[in-house]
């Protein structure tokens, strides 16, 4: 309050009492004399900075190069899968993308669509967690998504698709991932018909790559990872993409069904330990037994996930 009085007050006496004041009293204006070593101390201090080199200065602007897109062999690949496909007479629609997203490779058959089989619940499983319930879903509907996922379990998968309205969940993914050959069935209340391409799900699991932290994507592809050796209706889900080829980590939903229109299909997807994704849709005659139709997928995956290493 002196300081202030003395900037009203220009003049001799007041300029005169406040160098008196200062000389007896050096706290007058900069608080107790306990105080002051601090204060003192923390002004003559000195820090050295170090200024950031140029180099890392660039580097945290910088974006990550993307790395080039793998050389493949395609004709080679494809005349694999062919030769695969061939013995059973099974027709094969498969890509394969990079950890990208990039098509490395794509059969004819890519964009046709097919009954979904089991795939369909990835769709609407993915959907479910990417919109949860107010309070978060009871326990009893996140067990029934886990079954659906890991040992495609049919009855959890109608619970599903009848309570939360699988056919609108299809649409939603639809327009979310752009997937153009990919629909509800016609008969609403048979899940396994709803169609779709080997390009669709390719695009769909590689969007579940690109948000890994996310809880829907992060959920269910490990649940894909902890996909079970046999299924709850007993089939053995050791095909395509478990059979082998894919090595350990690899992220994968089977689908199997027989026999509309006098077809068998068996599809195997999923996304590899290094990142990419590969799609295996295999259609072959009801009257070809199942083994004849495994192994064609079966030589079908191996040929793909060798030739795109």
């Amino acid at each position: 309050m002196g300081c202030m009085a003395s900037r009203a007050l220009i003049g001799t006496a007041c300029v005169g009492a406040l160098v008196a004041a200062l000389l007896v009293s050096p706290a007058l204006c900069f608080g107790s004399a306990a105080q002051e070593p601090a204060a003192v101390g923390a002004a003559e201090a000195t820090v050295d900075v170090e200024p950031v080199p140029r180099a890392f200065r660039e580097d945290a602007d910088r974006v990550p190069p993307v790395p080039p897109i793998r050389a493949v062999d395609e004709a080679a690949v494809l005349s694999g899968v062919d030769a695969a496909a061939a013995p059973a007479s099974t027709s094969v629609g498969a890509v394969v993308l990079d950890p990208q997203g990039r098509t490395l490779l794509q059969t004819s058959d890519a964009a046709r669509p097919l009954p979904s089989a089991s795939l369909v619940k990835l769709l609407v499983v993915q959907q479910l967690l990417a919109r949860p319930a107010p309070g978060g879903w009871d326990s009893s509907t996140w067990f029934r998504m886990q079954r659906a996922v890991t040992v495609s379990d049919d009855a959890a998968m109608n619970v599903l698709w009848t309570r939360y309205d699988g056919p609108a969940l299809v649409r939603a993914a639809v327009a979310e991932f752009g997937l153009s050959g990919t629909a509800p069935p016609t008969d609403p209340s048979q899940w396994g018909q709803a169609t779709t391409t080997a390009a669709d799900v390719g695009r769909f699991l590689s969007a579940l790559t690109a948000t890994p932290s996310s809880l829907a994507s992060a959920t269910l592809l490990a649940w894909m990872r902890g996909a079970a050796p046999t299924a709850a209706d007993g089939f053995d889900q050791r095909f395509g993409l478990l059979s082998g080829p894919a090595g350990p980590g690899v992220a994968a939903k089977q689908g199997w069904m027989c026999c509309v229109d006098g077809r068998r299909q068996l599809h195997s997807a999923g996304v590899l330990d290094d990142g990419r994704v590969v799609v295996v849709l295999g259609e072959g005659s009801a009257a070809r037994p199942w083994s004849q139709v495994e192994a064609a997928v079966d030589g079908a995956t191996a040929a793909l996930v060798a030739g795109t290493r």
